[in-house]
């Protein structure tokens, strides 16, 4: 059995968590399988390694990949600590897919949204300039299921002091040849989805479209249908239509 230095994204000290889940690791920029780890316990020693994130959470949904984003707040106490893996679970793989992982810095903003009786504002939060990289290129097999580390070591990039934006995005459908499938639309059941779960956090960001064109902006979904409820129906939100993906971020120290 191996044991991975990682953490909680609570962790300020030396702690032990029990996890009983078999685990296949891609090597996912190479697209080739390296081994598997039978996790029985994940040990923590100087803060040497943290993981941020929500991956463990309890997996309720899934949706069709597309382009979502989840903000890692930076637990690192100032320290130099060095973005190594991203995490994410997948749910179902029909066909090759191509993806495209992406880091952002932080963008604090106010959203505005103009009613009839004037105008609602509210702070909210977004990527913001991306953070430049290599092409950084995910493939999924199909039948593909469970968890997918993607390295991230090899770009060098501390973690802002402002925590970081990490998304991913769908590419491409491939044929067994390596072709891309050009179609306009694909029946649900032949999409791939990733693993999402009912979240109290607000830092899952997707997209919206602007009418008439192929333009698209962020937006914080979670804090967005927060205050969408307490404006039309006067009450929180259910907790169960606020939801995040399962990703994780990897940092620690060289």
């Amino acid at each position: 059995m191996k044991t991975l230095l990682l953490a909680s994204t609570v962790l300020l000290g030396t702690a032990v968590y029990a996890q009983n889940t078999l685990v296949a690791v891609d090597d996912s920029v190479n697209n080739a399988n390296l081994q598997s780890y039978q996790i029985k316990e994940v040990v923590i020693s100087d803060m040497r390694e943290i993981l941020l994130g929500e991956l463990d959470a309890k997996s309720k949904k899934s949706k069709p990949v597309g382009r979502d984003a989840y903000y890692f707040e930076n637990k690192t106490q100032g320290n130099n600590f060095f973005l190594e893996s991203f995490f994410f679970k997948v749910d179902r793989a029909k066909y090759r897919t191509k993806l495209q992982v992406h880091l952002y810095k932080k963008k604090n903003y106010t959203e505005e949204v103009y009613l009839e009786t004037g105008t609602l504002t509210y702070p909210s939060f977004v990527p913001g300039d991306e953070i430049k990289t290599e092409d950084i290129i995910v493939y999924i097999n199909p039948g593909r299921k469970g968890l997918v580390e993607v390295d991230l070591l090899q770009f060098d990039i501390v973690i802002p002091m402002d925590g970081v934006f990490v998304s991913l995005e769908l590419i491409s459908y491939l044929d067994e040849s390596g072709a891309v499938i050009k179609r306009s639309k694909f029946k649900e059941k032949e999409l791939t989805t990733i693993d999402f779960h009912p979240s109290t956090t607000d830092n899952y960001c997707g997209t919206a479209s602007v009418y008439g064109t192929d333009d698209e902006f962020w937006i914080n979904s979670n804090k967005r249908l927060r205050t969408d409820y307490i404006y039309a129906f006067k009450k929180e939100a259910p907790e169960k239509m606020l939801v995040a993906p399962n990703f994780g971020l990897k940092v620690g120290r060289k």
